[in-house]
C-alpha cells in the first residue's frame, strides 16, 4: 500500500500528459532526419522528371524533323553562325507548322538554372538542343545512324553527360555515343 502511495505521488508530480525533454528531443531528431530524407528524393524526382522531359522533347523534335523532311524533301537550311537569337528563331518557326513550339526546344533543368526567364523576349530567346547541319539533299540526315540530329547544349542530368538523338531515333547521352566510335 506504501509502495502504491508512491507511485501516485510521483505520478501526480510529473502530470499526466507532459512530455519530458528527452522524449520531446528524440521526436524531433526523428522528424528532422525524415525531412532530410524526403528532401534528398524530392530533388532526384525533379531531376528524373526533368530528364524524362527532356527525352520527351527530343522525340518530338526527332519527329517535327523527321515530318519537315518528308514535307519539305531536305533538312532546314539554317545557318548555325547567325546570331543565336535569329538561329533560335529561326528553328522554332521551322518546326512550328508541325505542332512544335518554343517549349519543344527548351530543357526544364536550364530553365530553373536561368530563374526561369521570360522566353518572349528577344533577351532570352533561346533554344536548348542544338541541330546538327545537313545539306539540301533528302536522305543526306538518314545516312548514318549513328549521326546526330539533335544534341542537348549542356550537361544538365547528371551522369552520362548531354543527351543526344541520332538519325534512327535512338536517344543515347554522350558518354554511350562516344563508345560508337
Amino acid at each position: 500500500m506504501v509502495r502504491d502511495r508512491a507511485f501516485r505521488c510521483s505520478c501526480a508530480k510529473r502530470g499526466t500528459g507532459a512530455f519530458t525533454l528527452i522524449e520531446l528531443a528524440t521526436v524531433i531528431v526523428v522528424i528532422a532526419i525524415l525531412a532530410t530524407m524526403i528532401a534528398g528524393m524530392a530533388v532526384e524526382l525533379r531531376g528524373r522528371a526533368d530528364r524524362a522531359k527532356c527525352v520527351q522533347n527530343l522525340k518530338n523534335l526527332y519527329t517535327g524533323a523527321a515530318s519537315y523532311l518528308i514535307q519539305q524533301g531536305a533538312w532546314p537550311q539554317i545557318d548555325p553562325t547567325q546570331d543565336k537569337t535569329l538561329y533560335a528563331k529561326a528553328w522554332v518557326a521551322a518546326l512550328q507548322p508541325l505542332g512544335l513550339t518554343q517549349e519543344n526546344w527548351i530543357c526544364p533543368t536550364v530553365q530553373r538554372v536561368l530563374n526561369n526567364p521570360d522566353l518572349t523576349t528577344d533577351d532570352n530567346y533561346r533554344i536548348d538542343y542544338m541541330a546538327t547541319p545537313f545539306d539540301d539533299k533528302p536522305m543526306t540526315p538518314f545516312l548514318w545512324p549513328h549521326q546526330p540530329w539533335f544534341v542537348e547544349r549542356g550537361s544538365v542530368h547528371g551522369t552520362g553527360g548531354n543527351l543526344i538523338i541520332w538519325a534512327n531515333g535512338q536517344i543515347v547521352t554522350l558518354d554511350e555515343a562516344l563508345q560508337y566510335k
